[in-house]
């Protein structure tokens, strides 16, 4: 008989516990998230935050303001990249340990430093810059983070949104006009710098480096997402949906900011088709589209965490907070306020 209810009581924890981790959100040891949030009252400014992966210990670590753009978090999960914007308004680009320290000035410039990205091996930092202070057009630039060197990649026309693959190739978009944007392919060190894909922008390398997502508006102009081989070969459309009601400048009233989960079989991505955006995600061939959040606020900044079970998100569902950081499971599940502030938080990386 004790036999019987040592076997009834370990099914009975199996599928408690077995059903706990299946489909809700356990804390993870040694594993923070930073985020961008806005908690100085009556201030407008930016700031950069971390907290534990349960939301708690919620601490300022870098003294000085943010720009809204998101931080870029090294591969191995140590450094971090973000954008300063000074008083007199240059733009300055650091770097810093994930925990505030170690805090080290790339480079700086008075229309533009930022749209940064870094190799797999976290050896270089490459970065858009504008070439002078009466045009708006950016080189791209190549910082060797061990030697502190940096190195003009591509000086002509206007760069930005460089994104290195895992054999260090660097795709990159080009203006060719006055609105639209070709992506381009180039070798870390320069070489063989050639054009893939016309009138696209915000190219997102798939994990294994062979293929390449990316945005370009189409029809009535909103944004749809795509998908290429590496060598722009085998374009295909993935999306098409987009809100009837009409949003002027950015976001696109389309559909956004893919990111590929881990094993490259599925992407993560921001819709307007309901007129406001919410996250989907999809295989990667555009089939078996999900929408993951359904709420009539903002459901934005999708971030799939390391271990691909995970999302984090920003919403401003919540009436008595602004927008927090939130997270659910990959299939839409749990989905649960970390930050919890009645500030701004956006922008949330998991770091490790």
């Amino acid at each position: 008989m004790k036999t019987l209810h040592y076997i009834f009581a370990a099914i009975f924890l199996t599928l408690v516990f077995g059903c706990n981790q299946e489909d809700g959100i356990l804390p993870k040891k040694n594993t923070k998230i930073l985020f961008l949030s806005q908690r100085i009252e009556n201030k407008a400014e930016w700031n950069l935050f971390s907290m534990n992966f349960d939301g708690t210990e919620q601490r300022k670590i870098i003294d000085f303001s943010v720009r809204c753009d998101k931080p870029v978090v090294s591969h191995s999960g140590k450094k971090v990249v973000f954008v300063h914007l000074t008083d007199d308004f240059f733009y300055e680009l650091y770097s810093a340990n994930v925990d505030g320290s170690n805090l080290s000035l790339i480079d700086r410039a008075d229309r533009y430093c930022g749209s940064a990205d870094w190799s797999y091996d976290d050896a270089k930092i490459v970065y858009s810059k504008s070439r002078n202070e009466s045009t708006d057009d950016k080189d791209l630039i190549i910082f060797d983070v061990s030697e502190g060197t940096k190195k003009e990649l591509i000086t002509m026309g206007n760069n930005a949104s460089g994104k290195f693959s895992r054999n260090n190739q660097i795709a990159y978009c080009h203006q060719h006009d006055d609105v639209a944007y070709d992506i381009y392919v180039v070798n870390m060190d320069g070489s063989n710098n050639r054009k893939i894909i016309t009138k696209a922008m915000c190219p997102v390398w798939s994990p294994d480096g062979k293929r390449i997502a990316y945005q370009s508006a189409i029809g009535n102009g909103s944004s749809q997402i795509f998908v290429a081989n590496n060598d722009g070969t085998n374009q295909k459309q993935l999306t098409s949906t987009y809100s009837s009601r009409f949003w002027p400048g950015w976001p696109p009233d389309g559909n956004y900011d893919p990111q590929w989960t881990h094993d490259g079989k599925k992407m993560v991505y921001v819709s307007w088709e309901d007129e406001d955006p919410e996250i989907h995600i999809m295989d990667s061939d555009g089939s078996n589209k999900v929408k993951l959040t359904n709420t009539d606020k903002r459901d934005e900044n999708p971030e799939i965490t390391s271990d691909g079970k995970f999302i984090l998100f920003s919403s401003n569902r919540n009436m008595e907070m602004d927008t927090e950081i939130f997270i659910m499971n990959l299939n839409g599940k749990n989905q649960k306020s970390l930050s919890n502030h009645v500030y701004n938080d956006i922008y949330p990386i998991e770091i490790r």
